[in-house]
C-alpha cells in the first residue's frame, strides 16, 4: 500500500491566557477552537484516511503516559490517534473549556511528540508526521526539553506548525515591537500589546521553528486558509496503453486525470423520525389502462424511436448493436495546433500523457515527439478507445514542457454531430455603408474599451510570498462557492440541528470578486463608458392580458353604456382577469389552454385537458342557436392538436365519444355536424403510437354518427304528425 496518509497531532493551550479577550471579541481559545473545528472538517469532507490526535495542556488533570509527578503534569491526551469522525467533531465543539492552570507548551510537544511516534509506530502507510501548536504563549515554560524536542521532531521527520502567535521568521525583532499585536489581535482585529512573558515564549519557539524549519502562522492568516473546506483526493490511477504512431512504432504511455468536473455526493433519502433506519425503493410498472394492469420487470425491454414508431429491443439486440473496438491510442495524424480551435475542446476531462517510467527507451522516444511537436507548433489527432466496452473517440494530443517535467496534454475533440451550427448576425465594420456608420464605435469608444481591459488586467493583481505580482483568481487556488456554500450548510446543521442555517459566509461571497485594486482601478473607465456609450431605457409593451383588456374597455365606454355582465362562467370575472393563467376561462379559452399546459413548474395536462373539456360543453350549452359554436369547435381543435403533441390521445378519444351523447341528449346536432364536416374525429394509431383506435373504427365512429344525425333529421309521416302534435302538447 502507497505511503499518502499523514499522523497529525493537534496541541492546545487551554490555559488562564487563552480565556482572556477585550468585552465583544473572541478569546484565544475560542478562535483557536474554530481553527480545530476546521481541519477536522476539512478531513471529514474529504474523506481523508489522515489520523489525527488531541493534545490539551493547561488541564486541572493529568493523563498522559510520560507524566510521573513531577513533570508533564496538567497535559491531557484527550483524543488518541484515529481517524476524524462526528464525534471528534462534537467533542471539540462541546467539551474544550477553559481552565485556571498553567503548562509548559515544550512538555506538551514533547508528549505529543512521543504520542505521534507510539500511535504509527507499527502501522503502513504514514507518509509524514505533523504537530500543529495553538496558543498564545501566555503560561511558563521550562527550556530543559529544548534539545530533545528539537532532535526528536528531526530524527522522527515530524513537521512542526504554529497557530497563534504573530512571529518574524525572517529577521530580529526590533526593538519596539512590544506594540505589535498578540494572538487576540492577530484574530479580531484589536491591538493587544504582548506581556513579557509571550515575548520569551516567542523567542523560545522561534529558536525551534528555525531549527526544524517549522512555520508559524497568526490566526489571521490561518483561519481563512482553513475556513475553505476541502473535497475528497483521488489517488491517480494510470490508463496504460500504446501509443501507436503507426504500426511499427508504439510507445508504451500512462495517462492520468489531470482536470475532472467534480460531482458532489447526491443527497440521500432518509427517515425523518429515525435517520439510521434503512429504507428501500419499490419500484412497479403499470400500463395505462382503466384497471392500471401491473407489468412484471422481466416483461419490460427498452425501446428507441424510429420517427414516431417505438422499437423495441431486447438485451441481447442492444449488445450485439455495440460498436466493438479494442483498447488504443492511434494516432490518426498530425495537424497545425492552429487549426485546432479552442471551442472545439470537449469532454468532462483532461489527461497528462507520460512514458511509462520503467522503460527508458520509451521515456526518450516521447520526449522526442513532444520537443518535435513543440518547435513545429504541431498537434496529433488520435483515435482513443479506452476499454473494448466503450466507444471510440477522437482527440488530440498537445505538447506541454516544464523546467520540471513535459508531457502530452489529451483534450476530446467533438465528432460532426456534437457541433451546433449557428448562424448570428455580425457588425459589418468594414464597407462604407449607411447602414454601417450608424454601428460603427468611434475611436474614442474603442480607446476607453482597451483601457478597461488594461485596468481590468488579472495578471499581474495580485501578490505573492515575496511580495512580487502575480497572476490573481488561478484555477488552481479557486474553491467552488456553491459546494463551499453547501458544506458549510451541512456541518452547520450536523452541531445544530435545529438551529437556522447560517448566513452565507463572506469568504465564500468574496471568492469569485475581482480584487479590489483592479475595481478601485476601473471605477473611473466604467464612467468614461457610461458617458461614451449612451444607453435608452425601451419602454417594454404590455402584454395583452384579459385583466389589461376589461381595463381598457371599461376606460372607453361611458358608465352608462357599460354591460353588466353576471354570469358564471369559468369561476367568475375575478378568476379571468388575473394576469396569471391558473384556470381554462371562457374568454380565451384556447391561448389559457396553451398556457396552463406550457407551464413548466408542474404536468397540467390532464387537468387542463378536463377543464377545456368542460368548457367546450359549456359553450354549446349555453350558445344561442350557433353563437359560440365556432369558438367551441376552436377548443376542440386545439385540444385534439395538443393531445397527439403530448401523447395523451386516450383522453381525447373518451371525450368525443361522451360528447357525442351528450350533444344529441342535449338537443344539438347541429354542432356535430360541424364536428364531423371539419373532421374531428377519433384520434388514431396512425397520428399517435399512444392510441388504440384504428383508422377503419375512426371512420365507423363518423359514418354511425351521420347516419344517426340523417335518420333522425329526416321528416315523419303524415299519418303520424297529430300524434307527435298532441305529444308535444
Amino acid at each position: 500500500m502507497a505511503a499518502n496518509k499523514e499522523a497529525i497531532a493537534i496541541v492546545l493551550d487551554v490555559g488562564p491566557s487563552m480565556n482572556n479577550a477585550p468585552p465583544g471579541e473572541e478569546t484565544p481559545l475560542q478562535t483557536a477552537v474554530d481553527a480545530i473545528k476546521m481541519i477536522i472538517q476539512r478531513k471529514m469532507f474529504s474523506e481523508s484516511k489522515d489520523e489525527v490526535s488531541l493534545v490539551l495542556f493547561g488541564t486541572p488533570d493529568t493523563d498522559n503516559p510520560l507524566a510521573d509527578g513531577d513533570s508533564y503534569d496538567n497535559i491531557t491526551i484527550s483524543r488518541p490517534l484515529g481517524v476524524v469522525d462526528f464525534d471528534f467533531l462534537q467533542q471539540v465543539q462541546n467539551d474544550i473549556t477553559p481552565s485556571n492552570t498553567s503548562a509548559d507548551f515544550v512538555d506538551a510537544l514533547v508528549v505529543a511528540l512521543d504520542h505521534l511516534v507510539n500511535a504509527t509506530q507499527g502501522k503502513k502507510g504514514f507518509a509524514m508526521k505533523r504537530l500543529i501548536l495553538l496558543s498564545d504563549l501566555g503560561g511558563e515554560f521550562g527550556d530543559d526539553q529544548i534539545e530533545a524536542i528539537i532532535s526528536g521532531i528531526k530524527n522522527s521527520g515530524t513537521e512542526l506548525n504554529v497557530i497563534g502567535p504573530d512571529i518574524n521568521l525572517d529577521g530580529d525583532e526590533d526593538d519596539d515591537d512590544s506594540q505589535r499585536p498578540g494572538p487576540s489581535g492577530a484574530a479580531n482585529g484589536h491591538q493587544k500589546a504582548r506581556t513579557p512573558q509571550q515575548k520569551a515564549g516567542e523567542g523560545m519557539l522561534k529558536r525551534i521553528l528555525e531549527e526544524v524549519e517549522g512555520e508559524c502562522y497568526s490566526f489571521s492568516e490561518a483561519l481563512p486558509a482553513l475556513s475553505h473546506f476541502q473535497m475528497r483526493q483521488v489517488r491517480p490511477t494510470p490508463w496504460k496503453v500504446q501509443l501507436e504512431i503507426t504500426s511499427n512504432i508504439r510507445i508504451p504511455v500512462c495517462s492520468y486525470i489531470k482536470i475532472k468536473d467534480f460531482k458532489v455526493k447526491s443527497f440521500k433519502k432518509v427517515y425523518a423520525k429515525d435517520e439510521d433506519a434503512e429504507i428501500d425503493n419499490l419500484r412497479t410498472y403499470h400500463k395505462n389502462d382503466e384497471e392500471e394492469t401491473e407489468v412484471e420487470k422481466e416483461d419490460i425491454v427498452e425501446g428507441h424511436r424510429y420517427g414516431t414508431t417505438l422499437v423495441p429491443m431486447s438485451e441481447d439486440d442492444k449488445l450485439n448493436m455495440k460498436y466493438k473496438a479494442e483498447k488504443c491510442l492511434k494516432a490518426l495524424g498530425f495537424t497545425d495546433a492552429q487549426n485546432i480551435k479552442r471551442h472545439h475542446f470537449m469532454g468532462d476531462n483532461t489527461h497528462y500523457v507520460v512514458a511509462d517510467k520503467d522503460d527508458e527507451t520509451a521515456v526518450v522516444a516521447l520526449s522526442a515527439l513532444i520537443n518535435a511537436l513543440y518547435e513545429t507548433n504541431m498537434a496529433v489527432v488520435v483515435r482513443k478507445v479506452y476499454s473494448a466496452a466503450t466507444a471510440p473517440k477522437l482527440g488530440c494530443l498537445l505538447p506541454h514542457i516544464k523546467s520540471s517535467y513535459e508531457c502530452l496534454i489529451y483534450v476530446e475533440l467533438p465528432f460532426r454531430e456534437d457541433i451546433r451550427q449557428y448562424t448570428f448576425g455580425s457588425l459589418p465594420l468594414k464597407q462604407d455603408t449607411e447602414a454601417n456608420k450608424k454601428y460603427r464605435p468611434t475611436d474614442a469608444q474603442l480607446d476607453a474599451i482597451n483601457d478597461l481591459i488594461n485596468e481590468s488586467d488579472l495578471s499581474q493583481a495580485a501578490e505573492d510570498e515575496d511580495g512580487e505580482k502575480t497572476e490573481a483568481l488561478k484555477p488552481k487556488l479557486i474553491f467552488n462557492p456553491y459546494f463551499q456554500r453547501l458544506y458549510q450548510c451541512l456541518q452547520h446543521r450536523a452541531l445544530e440541528p435545529h438551529e437556522p442555517l447560517p448566513e452565507l459566509s463572506p469568504m465564500i461571497a468574496n471568492s469569485l470578486n475581482p480584487p479590489q485594486e483592479v475595481s478601485a482601478r476601473c471605477e473611473a473607465q466604467c464612467e468614461k463608458l457610461k458617458n461614451l456609450f449612451k444607453l435608452e431605457k425601451v419602454k417594454k409593451e404590455d402584454r395583452k392580458t384579459g385583466e389589461n383588456m376589461f381595463k381598457q374597455k371599461e376606460e372607453d365606454e361611458p358608465s352608462a353604456k357599460k354591460i353588466k355582465m353576471d354570469d358564471d362562467l369559468g369561476g367568475g370575472l375575478a378568476d379571468i382577469t388575473k394576469a396569471e393563467v391558473t384556470e381554462v376561462g371562457t374568454v380565451t379559452p384556447v391561448d389559457d389552454f396553451i398556457s396552463l399546459i406550457n407551464q413548466k413548474d408542474a404536468d397540467k395536462f390532464e387537468e387542463a385537458s378536463g377543464q377545456m373539456q368542460k368548457r367546450v360543453e359549456q359553450l354549446v350549452t349555453d350558445s344561442f342557436g350557433p353563437q359560440f359554436y365556432g369558438k367551441a369547435l376552436d377548443c376542440l381543435k386545439a385540444l385534439r392538436q395538443q393531445s397527439i403533441k403530448k401523447s395523451e390521445p386516450t383522453l381525447y378519444n373518451n371525450f368525443m365519444k361522451k360528447l357525442k351523447d351528450f350533444l344529441i341528449e342535449k338537443g344539438r346536432r347541429d354542432f356535430w355536424e360541424m364536428i364531423v364536416d371539419d373532421k374531428q374525429a377519433l384520434i388514431t394509431k396512425t397520428e399517435s403510437e399512444d392510441s388504440s383506435v384504428s383508422l377503419g373504427e375512426a371512420k365507423d365512429f363518423i359514418a354511425e354518427k351521420v347516419e344517426a344525425v340523417k335518420a333522425e333529421s329526416q321528416p315523419p309521416a303524415a299519418g303520424d304528425d297529430a300524434e307527435d302534435l298532441l305529444d308535444q302538447i
